[in-house]
């Protein structure tokens, strides 16, 4: 059986992180749920966590440098931000986010199917090498 890929989602809303835990976990990913970016922290190093994808509102204090941090980790994880309205102000050329994907509006088997692509597609990219020297 493959090893599960680990999915840390980091949002302070809490309908959005039970919601895509859920789904996430159906599709056979290992999501771990963080109310904000100090407890995704604490999280990654209580636990030693290698992370896969991080997805994560932008618009919560400190969520560019988390995503820097684990994309200059060994295992390059891949960044999927939530974007809403108060996250406007990053564009995607300047920003430590891969994708930028909105936030559903109602939780449906389309919206579920539409996350669960995202995240396989990273998945993807992150098989491929991120930074070459």
């Amino acid at each position: 059986m493959p090893e599960k890929k680990v999915v840390l989602i980091v949002s302070n809303d809490l309908g959005f992180l039970c919601w895509l835990g859920f789904t996430l976990g159906m599709a056979g990913h290992r999501a771990l749920p963080a109310k904000g970016v100090a407890e995704a922290e604490r999280l990654l190093e209580d636990f030693n966590l290698q992370v896969d994808v991080l997805i994560i509102d932008p618009a919560l204090e400190g969520a560019g440098a988390l995503a820097q941090t684990l994309r200059w980790s060994p295992n390059q994880t891949r960044t999927i931000a939530v974007a809403t309205g108060k996250s406007a102000g990053f564009s995607p050329l300047s920003s430590p986010f891969d994708v930028f994907k909105a936030l559903p509006e109602q939780s449906s088997a389309q919206a579920a199917e539409s996350w669960i692509q995202s995240v396989e597609a990273q998945l993807e990219a992150n098989l491929k090498p991120v930074f070459t020297f």
